[in-house]
């Protein structure tokens, strides 16, 4: 028997443009949405609305958005976080990840980019919530099903940059800016880890950085 209720996603920024857009992407996938406008806003609400879902701005008044996520992670470990941030760096992409974010999206991002992510962190919450729900012999198999995020941290870095990269159609200025690393680091990593560019289409879309990791880690 499946859980009737719909999927509850909190949405904690202090823009409100960013909220509205996010709760507006979240409404259309039938999400149930509420927003906050800082951490401790969110955390006072986090009981009783027992999110399923999260958005969370890296940069909020007073406590961050990482502090935000661990908290969150430890009083209710099912939610699946993503950090959104205008400042994708490595680093905080790194420390997300460790402290048990789903993804990290980096700002300004496209309707159709957002879509996708919540897809992926829905699917992932539906089959934690199947599991719970299922008799004891098939939750092992069930579980088996559950995307897991890469643990590869220099995967991750790869994926970050060339996200970033794709993000700002190539500008390379711009991108050693949003990473936080020198233009010289930056062509360096590039050649390490081998980025090739590919172009963006009005109408393409691409995936969250831990979205790509997932797939890459059920090959």
């Amino acid at each position: 028997m499946s859980d009737p209720r719909p999927f509850r996603l909190l949405i904690v920024d202090d823009q409100p443009g960013t909220g509205s857009l996010c709760a507006s992407v979240g409404q259309t996938m039938g999400l149930e949405c509420f927003q906050a406008q800082s951490a401790e806003e969110a955390l006072e609400r986090l009981d009783s609305l027992a999110p399923d879902l999260m958005l969370a701005d890296l940069v909020l008044r007073h406590r961050s958005g990482l502090e935000l996520l661990a908290e969150v992670k430890e009083r209710l470990p099912l939610t699946e976080v993503a950090l959104m941030s205008a400042h994708g760096t490595i680093a905080s992409a790194v420390q997300a990840m460790r402290l048990g974010a789903y993804d990290f999206i980096v700002k300004p991002f496209r309707e159709g980019e957002l879509n996708l992510a919540l897809e992926r962190m829905v699917e992932k919450v539906q089959a934690a919530r199947e599991n719970e729900l299922s008799p004891p012999q098939s939750r092992t198999q069930a579980a088996s099903a559950i995307p897991l995020p890469c643990t590869d941290l220099e995967e991750l870095e790869r994926l970050t940059m060339q996200r970033v990269l794709e993000q700002v159609d190539g500008d390379k200025e711009q991108a050693q800016k949003l990473l936080g690393i020198s233009r010289a680091t930056l062509y360096r990593k590039i050649k390490r880890y081998g980025i090739h560019l590919r172009p963006l289409h009005q109408e393409e879309v691409t995936r969250g950085t831990v979205d790509r990791m997932v797939l890459l880690s059920q090959r």
